[in-house]
């Protein structure tokens, strides 16, 4: 795409007009003063040599028409009168064709032109009929062809100033939409590595701290307490690696894991009673529930018992699933609100916000807050469509 722009910048500049080009510059008056040249050389006359040195004069006037064209151009058409020089009359009028926009102007400088051009032969008339006319339908020619060839050069320089503005809006929108996309990206690797992290190293942390506050626990409770510990390790390690599989680009097209089912949700409220959680969990799902759905529910209870892990240890709660195909997943994450309990463990302040993205996405609606009852809910609504 760079490539394109700079190819279209080498022939049109911001605006669309036409470029300076010093080949262009040279050859100009060159031209002209060839033809002033000849002019001297084919005069008769002493006297006559002020017409080929109004020819080289209009030919160096040339040179400032880039800025000053709108009244140079028609200026040195009247002169040219004088001149009668072929060239001159060519390079102005093709100028003027290729820098004015408006056709009106363009035809009433084609007329200007003819009857500039064509006015010594018409003089002549008198000497030949014929002499005038053969010059008249030359001039005309001559001109036509010239403002033609000026309006389809600036035409075409329109078209491309056009296609370069495209090409640097789709440039400008895709480095936008690529960056869009590594945004996006980024959120939702940081939103797998905090349900991993979160849920498993606040289990470890549990299981650490009861070891640590109850030095007499018997042996058999001490090798339970450390094979969960390890089980847990293991387990977020192995996730881990997963997403940083993702990360180096080993499995551009995996998932990123973990992607549990609906038994995950309910080993969930299992594994949490085994770390000393006083949890109870009222499964009233009785048909099967779809993995996508699972996923959903799986989220919204593990970020509810992890906030419970952090801030809520010593709290009795409980999980509700309730719903059936066809209506509503109602998932609720509560416990009783706690009184002093701090805890050291850090936040990410971004799983609530993870989960309500996740809920909203799969078109259900989620809340989270105190209740009357004194207990802190989250409670997630999703639908439940019916299996087709």
């Amino acid at each position: 795409m760079p490539s394109v722009q700079r190819h279209y910048s080498d022939h049109v500049d911001e605006l669309g007009a036409p470029k300076r080009y010093r080949w262009q510059e040279v050859l100009v008056p060159a031209v002209v003063t060839a033809e002033g040249i000849l002019q001297g050389v084919l005069a008769t006359s002493t006297t006559e040599l002020w017409r080929p040195a109004l020819v080289i004069a209009l030919g160096a006037a040339l040179l400032l028409r880039h800025r000053h064209w709108r009244w140079l151009l028609p200026l040195l058409l009247l002169l040219n009168t004088a001149a009668m020089a072929v060239t001159v009359l060519i390079i102005v009028t093709y100028a003027y064709a290729t820098r004015s926009h408006n056709r009106l102007l363009i035809l009433a400088f084609v007329v200007l032109a003819v009857t500039t051009g064509a006015l010594p032969s018409l003089l002549w008339m008198s000497v030949g009929p014929w002499f005038g006319i053969t010059g008249l339908v030359v001039v005309t020619l001559v001109v036509t062809a010239s403002a033609a060839s000026g309006m389809y050069t600036s035409t075409r320089r329109a078209l491309l100033s056009q296609l370069q503005q495209r090409a640097e809006q789709a440039e400008s929108g895709r480095t936008v939409a690529e960056e869009q996309a590594r945004r996006a990206e980024r959120t939702r690797i940081a939103r797998e590595m905090h349900d991993i992290v979160a849920h498993k190293i606040s289990l470890v942390a549990l299981q650490a701290g009861a070891l640590e506050v109850n030095p007499k626990l018997e042996r058999g409770q001490v090798q339970q307490s450390a094979a969960l510990i390890r089980q847990t390790a293991t387990t977020a390690l192995s996730e881990l690696r997963e997403v940083l599989g993702v990360l180096r680009g080993d499995g551009e097209e995996a998932p990123l894991a973990p992607q549990p089912t609906w038994e995950d949700v309910r080993r969930l409220v299992i594994t949490s009673q085994h770390a000393g959680i006083a949890v109870d969990l009222f499964d009233f799902i009785d048909d099967p529930v779809p993995d996508p759905l699972a996923r959903t529910a799986y989220r919204v209870v593990q970020e509810g018992l992890t906030n419970i892990h952090k801030h809520a240890l010593h709290t009795k709660a409980r999980v509700a699933l309730i719903g059936e195909p066809g209506t509503e997943l109602v998932i609720e994450v509560s416990n009783v609100l706690p009184k002093g309990f701090t805890t050291d463990l850090p936040g990410a302040r971004m799983g609530l916000s993870g989960i309500e993205t996740r809920v909203t996405h799969a078109g259900g609606t989620i809340a989270s807050g105190p209740t009357d009852d004194g207990r802190f809910e989250v409670r997630a609504v999703v639908p439940w469509p019916t299996a087709t």
